[in-house]
């Protein structure tokens, strides 16, 4: 299978029960990529975007949370609601501003790159 133009990365790491963070899985992220998947292959995208389960992506306080790759853009608070959107988006070329995790500010003193 050839390298896919755009990877969805969702987090769908699992934590012990009673941790403080929670995790991804415990939040509905699991269920979230299996309709990811099922989104884009509807689409007529499963070719060319790839919806993939993910180790911890360390967002645990803004939700289920997914990176969309080459754009580096950020996914915060995703429900199954959100799946459509995300799915029409990546097929119009367009981001979903509404979820968009903003990048924070780089600390004072740190080298730009």
């Amino acid at each position: 299978m050839p390298h896919r133009d755009r990877y969805l990365f969702v987090c769908t790491n699992r934590r012990e029960e009673g941790n403080p963070k929670g995790s991804c899985a415990q939040k509905g992220s699991e269920e979230i990529v299996k309709r990811l998947k099922g989104a884009l292959l509807e689409r007529g995208l499963a070719k060319t975007v790839r919806a993939c389960s993910s180790g911890c992506i360390d967002l645990c306080e803004v939700g289920v949370s997914i990176v969309l790759e080459p754009d580096h853009v950020v996914y915060g608070n995703v429900t199954l609601e959100d799946v459509d959107a995300i799915a029409d988006g990546v097929a119009k070329g367009e981001i979903v501003e509404r979820l968009v995790v903003p990048r924070p500010a780089p600390a004072s003193g740190a080298k730009k790159g």
